[in-house]
C-alpha cells in the first residue's frame, strides 16, 4: 500500500533536515542567522524516515516509467518536479486541460448518434464521453446522462 504522506511530498517537496546558525561575528563581519541543512550524521531516526520516505518515493517515480518517459524527466532533481513533469505530458499545462475540458462539454451538449450507427456502438462513445469529462472534473448527474443518452436514441430513430 502507498504511503499517505507521498502525496505531501509531491505537493510540498522533499523533506530536508535544517538546522539554525547563530549569528555570528569575525572581526569587524557579521554574519547573519540563517538555516543550513544538517549533517545526514546528525539525523535523527524520524529524520532518517523521512528522508528515506523521499528516496522511495523517487525510485517508485523513476522505475514505474519507460524510456520515452524516463528521458524527458532525466534532468528532474526533485520528486516533485518529476511528478510536475509528468503530469504536464500526460495532461498538459492546465491551459490545455482547461480547453479540453471546453471541448468535451461541447461534444456532451453536441452528441448525436452517426448514421447507419448501433445502440451499441452510440453507448460506448456516449460513455466514453463522459467518462473523459469525468477525468476533467466535469460530472453531470446520472438522472440527466441518462436523459440525453435516451434523447440521443429518439433522435436517431427518426
Amino acid at each position: 500500500m502507498a504511503n499517505p504522506m507521498y502525496v505531501e511530498i509531491l505537493r510540498h517537496g522533499p523533506f530536508i533536515p535544517m538546522e539554525r546558525i547563530s549569528e555570528l561575528t569575525d572581526w569587524d563581519m557579521v554574519i547573519p542567522a540563517h538555516f543550513c541543512s544538517k549533517d545526514p550524521s546528525t539525523y535523527t531516526e524520524s529524520y532518517k524516515e523521512k528522508v528515506a520516505l523521499y528516496s522511495g518515493l523517487q525510485l517508485i517515480l523513476t522505475e514505474s516509467l519507460d524510456n520515452v518517459m524516463f528521458n524527458n524527466i532525466i534532468n528532474c532533481e526533485l520528486a516533485k518536479q518529476i511528478w510536475e513533469k509528468i503530469e504536464i505530458l500526460c495532461e498538459g499545462a492546465k491551459e490545455v486541460r482547461s480547453n479540453q475540458r471546453r471541448i468535451l462539454v461541447s461534444q456532451y451538449e453536441g452528441f448525436m448518434a452517426k448514421l447507419k450507427e448501433g445502440i451499441t456502438e452510440v453507448f460506448e462513445r456516449f460513455n466514453k464521453l463522459v467518462f473523459d469529462l469525468q477525468l476533467h472534473d466535469k460530472y453531470y448527474e446520472a438522472e440527466e446522462v441518462n436523459l440525453k443518452f435516451l434523447l440521443t436514441l429518439l433522435d436517431h430513430l427518426e
